[in-house]
């Protein structure tokens, strides 16, 4: 079935305060009503949604058997002393300097015989990558086209290939291209990502941290290499929405505004991404 209705942690509808605190989920909700009324609006003001209760939710969401990073610290341990090692963190990171660590770079085998790297961040980086990505996707699903169904919330496989038959059956199609974009992550331009953010993300703390995270480098081997100004580790929480955004710019809207346009909308894009090498982090020794 093709997705028609941008959606949202909580709704559609703005909650009012009444004198008593506004839930923070219904706060953030508030960003998807302004990004979805004004699709020019830029945020300048988001890093206050970054709280430490919303680290500590994302923490709990991460499996209890992922791996850890390059401090070897696990997800218990990591819940068990959050109280004092967040609070630093997110001094740095609302100052506007945090230095994220990098990530350990391991391999898993492909179906064709070669190896895919995979990145496996510090799990309480990983939450905070997680907590930005559930305040940023407020803004990005009021964005994304219905032909955007990889790393979605609540969208799948099932969706996409449910699309791909309506549409031939609707236009009377008689081909279908598949493509695949070959080593994505690690081809992805850092600049033209950080232009693609700008475009509705105002707030500089946002930018400067998300540039963190991709200047982050890896540590593979006992050695760490510097970012070479291309490419997001393939197994950051955050990863998977900066490439949503990166192909919105550069293949969907182009897409649905000049081929389906030149072929007078007699053509569909169908755009999926498996989440294979996300979960297959979990087994990794």
């Amino acid at each position: 079935m093709e997705k028609t209705e941008p959606h949202t942690v909580v709704g559609s509808s703005t909650a009012h305060s009444n004198g008593t605190s506004v839930d923070p989920a219904i706060r953030r909700a508030q960003i998807a009503v302004k990004a979805r009324s004004n699709p020019k609006e830029r945020f300048n003001n988001l890093m206050h949604h970054l709280t430490p209760k919303l680290v500590e939710e994302c923490l709990l969401k991460i499996p209890r058997n992922s791996s850890s990073g390059t401090d070897k610290m696990t997800r218990e341990q990591a819940q068990k002393h959050l109280s004092w090692l967040l609070p630093p963190i997110m001094q740095q990171i609302h100052q506007g300097n945090y230095e994220a660590p990098p990530v350990r770079r391991v391999y898993i085998p492909k179906a064709d015989g070669k190896q895919r790297p995979i990145g496996v961040p510090q799990v309480v980086d990983r939450a905070i990558q997680g907590s930005m990505s559930r305040i940023l996707n407020e803004i990005y699903e009021q964005d994304f086209l219905p032909s955007s169904f990889g790393f979605r919330p609540g969208l799948g496989c099932h969706h996409a290939l449910a699309t791909i038959q309506a549409s031939l059956s609707r236009w009377n199609m008689n081909h279908v291209l598949e493509v695949d974009i070959r080593d994505f992550f690690g081809s992805l331009s850092h600049g033209w990502l950080m232009e693609f953010l700008e475009l509705r993300i105002g707030d500089k703390r946002v930018l400067k941290l998300i540039k963190a995270w991709l200047k982050a480098g890896v540590m593979e081997k006992g050695q760490w290499q510097p970012a070479t100004g291309t490419g997001t580790p393939q197994g950051g929480s955050i990863s998977p929405l900066l490439a949503n955004i990166y192909l919105h710019y550069v293949l969907d809207l182009w897409f649905e505004k000049k081929i389906r346009k030149q072929l007078r909308r007699k053509a569909q894009l169908v755009r999926y991404a498996d989440d294979r090498a996300p979960r297959a982090q979990r087994r990794i020794a």
